[in-house]
């Protein structure tokens, strides 16, 4: 089926060395009221929400979405969002959290210079998440993964999760591709899976934009254009987002004092770095790592 431009899959050659990956970091069915409210975070992972009973809200960037029962929710990473219940409503919902690494190395692809991946291509359909009434194969997929998470006994059972993790996440896409005939072009898909790929390796030091569109043989002005159009915010803020994202694994897995997480992850001081973790979470990265990561 032609997706996004391209008309092959390159799944079996891709992902056979990390098909049996743990992916996945927590699935279960959970229960909130109105007491539970989870505020402003951010993460590395994906999370797959499927709302079985009740209502609850969430923000996710400057959206605010009501979920109700049947709603399925998809949030893609580095994107800030928060859970709560209001009023005298419960919730109860399946939840499942994983890493999206196993998935950035499928190639939906035969472009070699810059090839656009499984994750990529979700991030340009969905650009920060995903919200619909479930159907069938979303609500099998759920169901199985959970299933299969609480059994994990081989190395089959991990390869069942992660395969059927792709079939949801082309399951999306095919949405995506239905609802919206004016696809992306082919060309731009590869420069702005480029540009992903640049800054996931290059985030700890300074990027500046313009060596990104020489690396493309194109203007820094239509690379802006192109990745304000495709992420659906401007590059120094997903920038600032993906280093923050960072110093949250960082705080979360290390004893690293925040001057040195600054460091880490290219910003020039705590001083800054403390700003700007101020900006995107609305609270100070000491607070944050209080408040909500746990202590190792």
């Amino acid at each position: 089926k032609k997706l996004y431009g391209f008309n092959n899959f390159k799944i079996f050659e891709e992902i056979i060395m990390n098909l049996s990956a743990k992916s996945i970091t927590g699935a279960k069915v959970q229960f909130r009221d109105e007491t539970y409210r989870f505020g402003k975070h951010l993460h590395t992972s994906i999370e797959l929400y499927l709302l079985k009973a009740g209502a609850c809200f969430m923000d996710i960037g400057n959206q605010t979405i009501h979920c109700k029962e049947g709603d399925f929710v998809l949030i893609l990473p580095h994107v800030v969002h928060s859970f709560y219940v209001e009023g005298n409503s419960t919730c109860i919902f399946s939840h499942i959290h994983f890493e999206p690494d196993v998935f950035s190395t499928i190639m939906l692809s035969e472009e070699t210079e810059y090839p656009l991946s499984l994750m990529n291509a979700l991030l340009f359909a969905c650009n920060s998440y995903h919200h619909q009434k479930t159907d069938s194969i979303i609500s099998g997929c759920i169901t199985k993964v959970i299933n299969l998470y609480h059994q994990e006994t081989t190395l089959l059972d991990f390869a069942q999760i992660n395969i059927t993790l792709i079939k949801l996440f082309l399951h999306v896409l095919e949405i995506y591709e239905d609802s919206s005939p004016t696809a992306h072009t082919e060309i731009q898909n590869h420069y702005i899976s480029f540009t992903l790929d640049y800054i996931s390796q290059n985030y700890m030091n300074k990027i500046v934009q313009s060596e990104i569109a020489d690396s493309l043989h194109i203007s820094v002005r239509y690379l802006s254009k192109l990745f304000a159009r495709y992420m659906g915010l401007p590059m120094s803020n997903y920038i600032n987002i993906f280093r923050i994202n960072k110093s949250i694994v960082l705080m979360d897995t290390t004893d690293m004092t925040l001057t040195e997480i600054a460091l880490a992850i290219g910003l020039s001081s705590s001083q800054h770095f403390s700003k700007l973790f101020t900006d995107v979470i609305n609270m100070t990265p000491s607070n944050y790592r209080k408040q909500f990561l746990s202590k190792k």
